[in-house]
C-alpha cells in the first residue's frame, strides 16, 4: 500500500515537472515573424513616442526566469538616431502562449538612447509604467533638441517608475572623462565624483525654479581653489535658462556668478565679478598642472563663454590691481579671447587659442606687456642691483607672437617687437634663451618674473 502510494506520488511530482518544462519551454517553440517583430515594434513606438525598429533579432531564453531578448534596436526621433545593442525584457510566458506581448522589468544594455529635450515627458512619463524598473547597463544617453546635443556615457543605472513617473534614479555616468555618481528621489538630484571631490544637489529638480548647491574641494582642478561652495537659485526663462548666486565663496575670494542661455544666442554664458581676490595664493606649480592637464578637462565638460572681472587684487609683488579674463570653451578646444592684468603703471594681456594636436597640447598666443616703470618692476622682483642698473628703457612696450608646447614646456617664439621687429637670428637667440635660461624644460618656470631679466 505505502509503495502504490509513494509510485502515484512520484508519478504526480514527474508529471508536474513535465508540465512545468512544457509550460517554460512553449514559447521557444513561437516563431518571431515580421507581424509579431512589427507588433512589437509598434508598442515600444507608443510608449516613448519614438520611432522604433528592430533590426536584429527577437529570441526568448530562461536566465533562469522568462525574458525577451531584442537585438539591434534602432531609434528615430526627427532628425536624430540612436542603435541600442540589446533590450532584455521579463515577460509573462501566459501572455506569449497567448500570443500577446507583456512585460515587466526592461533592461537597456549597450549603445546608444537618444533623448529628445523638447520633450522630456515623453522618457520621464509613460502612462504604462505604473510599477516598474529600468535598467541601464553601459548605455550612453544623447539628449538634443533643435540645435545642440550632449552625451553622457557608460551609464549604469537603475530608474524606478511609480504611477508612470520617474520615482528614483540610482547609477553612475561618465560626463568627458569624469566619472559621477548620481542618486534621484522625492524631487532633488545628488550628484558627486570622487576623482574631482565635487558634489551637486538640487531640489526641486522638475520645477521651473530650482535651487542648486556646488560643493567642490579639490586642490588640481582651478589654480589655487581648493574649497568652493556655492548656491545658485535657477529659472527657465523660454527655451533657455538663468543660474544667479546667493552665495559662492572660495579660498581666494567671494562674488557673484550668474550662468545663462538665450533663446536668441544659444550660447551658454558664465559672467563673474569678484573683489579682493588674493592672487598670491596660487602657486606656480598650480598654474602649470591648471595649464596641462585642468584646462583640458574643463573643456572637454562645458562649451561656454566665460567672462570674469577681478577689481582689487593681490598679486605676487603687487604689480596688478586688476583682472579681467574671456575665454571660450569650444569642443574641447579654448580660445582666450582676452586675459588682461591691469594697474596704473602695467599691463599684460595675452590671446590665443589651445588645442590638442596628437599628443602635444600646444598654446597658439599673442601678448602684449606695457610698463611705465620697469626699474621699480625689477627692484621688487630681482634679486641683483647690478640688473636694476642696467635698465636703460625703464618705459617699455613688448609685443610677441608663437606657440608653447604646454606638456613639452617648449616655447618657438615666431614674431616679436622691442623697440623693433626682431629679425629670423634675433628670434632664433631669443627662442634658445627662453627655452635654456627661463623656462628650462620646466613650465613652471614660465610664469616666474625675475627670470626675464637675464634677456637684458
Amino acid at each position: 500500500m505505502r509503495k502504490k502510494k509513494t509510485k502515484k506520488l512520484l508519478v504526480s511530482i514527474f508529471a508536474v515537472l513535465v508540465l512545468l518544462i512544457l509550460y517554460f519551454c512553449s514559447p521557444f517553440l513561437l516563431n518571431f515573424n515580421d507581424k509579431k517583430r512589427i507588433g512589437i515594434e509598434n508598442i515600444l513606438s507608443d510608449l516613448i513616442f519614438y520611432q522604433i525598429n528592430i533590426k536584429g533579432g527577437i529570441k526568448y531564453k530562461l536566465t533562469p526566469l522568462p525574458i525577451l531578448e531584442i537585438s539591434e534596436i534602432h531609434i528615430q526621433k526627427e532628425n536624430e538616431n540612436s542603435i541600442l545593442n540589446k533590450v532584455i525584457i521579463r515577460t509573462s510566458i501566459f501572455d506569449l502562449i497567448q500570443n500577446r506581448f507583456s512585460y515587466k522589468d526592461v533592461i537597456l544594455e549597450g549603445g546608444e538612447f537618444i533623448v529628445d529635450l523638447n520633450n522630456l515627458k515623453h522618457v520621464s512619463f509613460i502612462e504604462e509604467f505604473k510599477q516598474k524598473k529600468i535598467f541601464l547597463r553601459d548605455v550612453s544617453l544623447r539628449f538634443f533638441n533643435n540645435k545642440q546635443s550632449f552625451n553622457l556615457d557608460k551609464i549604469n543605472a537603475k530608474i524606478y517608475f511609480e504611477d508612470s513617473l520617474i520615482k528614483k534614479v540610482k547609477g553612475q555616468f561618465n560626463l568627458g572623462e569624469i566619472k559621477f555618481k548620481t542618486k534621484y528621489d522625492n524631487n532633488k538630484l545628488n550628484l558627486k565624483s570622487n576623482e574631482i571631490d565635487l558634489k551637486i544637489s538640487v531640489n526641486n529638480l522638475l520645477n521651473k525654479q530650482k535651487n542648486i548647491k556646488i560643493n567642490f574641494n579639490n586642490q588640481s582642478m582651478l589654480p589655487g581653489v581648493n574649497r568652493l561652495y556655492a548656491s545658485f537659485n535657477y529659472e527657465q526663462i523660454n527655451d533657455g535658462f538663468s543660474f544667479e548666486s546667493q552665495k559662492f565663496e572660495t579660498n581666494l575670494s567671494n562674488g557673484f556668478i550668474k550662468i545663462s542661455k538665450l533663446k536668441k544666442t544659444n550660447n551658454i554664458v558664465i559672467e563673474g565679478f569678484f573683489k579682493d581676490v588674493n592672487f598670491k595664493k596660487i602657486k606656480n606649480s598650480d598654474l602649470k598642472d591648471f595649464f596641462q592637464n585642468r584646462l583640458n578637462e574643463l573643456s572637454n565638460i562645458i562649451d561656454a563663454k566665460i567672462i570674469l572681472n577681478f577689481e582689487n587684487i593681490k598679486t605676487k609683488n603687487n604689480l596688478f590691481n586688476k583682472a579681467q579674463f574671456k575665454v571660450n570653451f569650444q569642443k574641447g578646444d579654448v580660445v582666450f579671447e582676452n586675459i588682461s592684468l591691469l594697474s596704473n603703471e602695467n599691463k599684460f594681456s595675452i590671446q590665443g587659442r589651445n588645442i590638442n594636436y596628437q599628443k602635444d597640447n600646444l598654446l597658439f598666443y599673442e601678448l602684449a606687456f606695457e610698463t611705465k616703470d620697469l626699474k621699480k618692476i625689477c627692484a621688487k622682483v630681482c634679486n641683483d642691483q647690478d640688473i636694476v642698473d642696467k635698465i636703460i628703457h625703464n618705459k617699455i612696450n613688448i609685443k610677441s607672437k608663437g606657440i608653447l608646447n604646454l606638456n613639452k614646456a617648449k616655447i618657438s617664439v615666431q614674431e616679436n617687437f622691442f623697440k623693433k621687429f626682431f629679425n629670423e637670428n634675433e628670434l632664433k637667440k631669443l627662442n634658445t634663451n627662453l627655452n635654456t635660461l627661463i623656462i628650462f624644460g620646466k613650465l613652471e618656470n614660465i610664469f616666474e618674473l625675475s627670470r626675464y631679466f637675464v634677456l637684458l
